[in-house]
């Protein structure tokens, strides 16, 4: 078949760095020129409700197809650096799906352990009056799913994140009629024992710890601090919620020193997810100011606020600083975050799993229309997913899969300073 990027250089005078191709087999990636991301065949419709795939039509007819044929993959790529990630037929395998149940038991967390090869997620808090809040383990050597069996229940978790040796869990608040406070919950990985690590601002319940990263100063490795995001999310998760004590914030807990202090304000962003860069100078944290304040909002297009991921750059001090804008999401929101070992920024969104390289372009993404498909979940987006060595673990509500790349995107020494 001619490739269709022809016509783009016909009307832009710039060159293809892709050739488009269909699936040749059941998994191997659709590839969409990048071209196409920014310019079209004049005539173009594209629908904001819908995926870029799914809400765009053009007047040529190849460009529809491989947009068509897009809709249907598991994978689609935008540069060849992300086709290069998972070859021509990468194994995808479905764990578990409780769709019959509707049991959105795999939405939160996603995180790799890389002790024990497991992988360790939470369900949905919005179905915390049906499902009590659970983590669940996925063992990658086995398959097998099931709950963790810790020394005491985590309560209400929600994000999660491995830092040498334990897994941090962001626990959100109870109800109005219960006193839980909610907080941050370590596990150690060996012994499985729990620990509160914070639950309370001067005795004030937090609105709704939702991600969290540990970082170190690269200039001093044993100086290490942890940041969490907490914003208007109880409301969420109990329709009769309390009522917010806190502006959400991002907070920073220095263990050195006992300080528990924001540092990132409501007047930046209502903050989500949270990760680092590989070396601990750059902290990325999308917005979701548009979904979860209850001031003036909408979809972005209709206010100053907007989904957007951010980049904090980290000072000598490890505070964050000079923010620029890193990407904007196309439909939804970002929600989780991970970056990979070559600096990757993978996001949960509606479009699926999406990643950008370190420069902010999109590469690639794991189509949640082909994860999503035919389950009640499917008008809820993919939250979070996890990164496991040369694995992604994609959390897909009621659904439970695994992707395998051809290359290690974490190591098991990512998160242990030299």
């Amino acid at each position: 078949m001619k490739s269709s990027s022809i016509l783009v250089t016909s009307l832009a005078g710039v060159s293809a760095t892709l050739t488009p191709s269909y699936n040749t087999s059941s998994n191997s990636p659709v590839v969409v020129p990048y071209e196409y991301t920014y310019i079209l065949p004049n005539g173009f419709v594209g629908n904001e409700n819908y995926t870029f795939a799914n809400g765009t039509t053009t007047n040529d007819p190849r460009i529809n197809a491989l947009l068509k044929s897009a809709t249907q993959a598991p994978i689609v790529a935008y540069d060849a650096e992300f086709s290069n990630i998972f070859g021509s037929n990468p194994a995808i395998k479905l764990v578990q799906d409780r769709s019959a149940q509707d049991d959105m038991f795999a939405h939160e967390a996603g995180v790799w352990v890389p002790e024990r090869n497991e992988v360790w997620f939470s369900n949905s808090p919005s179905q915390l009056a049906v499902f009590p809040g659970t983590v669940y383990v996925l063992s990658l050597d086995t398959g097998h799913v099931g709950p963790l069996n810790s020394s005491s229940k985590v309560r209400n978790p929600n994000g999660g994140y491995y830092f040498e040796g334990k897994v941090y869990f962001t626990s959100i608040p109870g109800p109005a009629n219960d006193t839980y406070p909610g907080g941050i919950i370590s596990v150690d990985v060996h012994t499985l024992e729990t620990q509160t690590i914070v639950n309370s601002y001067f005795g004030l319940h937090f609105n709704g710890p939702d991600d969290i990263v540990w970082v170190y100063n690269p200039a001093n490795r044993s100086e290490k601090y942890m940041f969490f995001t907490d914003l208007d999310f109880t409301k969420a998760a109990y329709p009769n919620g309390p009522s917010p004590m806190l502006p959400s914030s991002v907070y920073r807990w220095d263990p050195q020193n006992e300080i528990l202090r924001p540092v990132i304000s409501r007047n930046d962003l209502s903050p989500n997810g949270i990760r680092v860069t590989p070396d601990m100078k750059t902290l990325y944290v999308p917005d979701s100011s548009s979904v979860y304040e209850s001031f003036p909002t909408g979809v972005g297009v209709n206010s100053w606020l907007g989904p957007f991921i951010y980049a904090y750059k980290l000072d000598e001090d490890m505070l964050p600083s000079s923010r620029t804008m890193f990407g904007q999401v196309r439909l939804g929101i970002a929600d989780g975050i991970h970056v990979d070992d070559s600096g990757r920024v993978w996001t949960g969104e509606s479009e699926g799993v999406v990643c950008r390289n370190s420069l902010g372009k999109v590469i690639g993404v794991l189509n949640g229309e082909y994860f999503l498909a035919n389950t009640s979940a499917e008008a809820t987006p993919i939250a979070n997913f996890a990164l496991a060595g040369d694995t992604i673990v994609v959390l897909a509500g009621t659904r439970l899969w695994t992707v395998q790349a051809e290359e290690v995107l974490v190591s098991s020494n990512s998160s242990k300073p030299d």
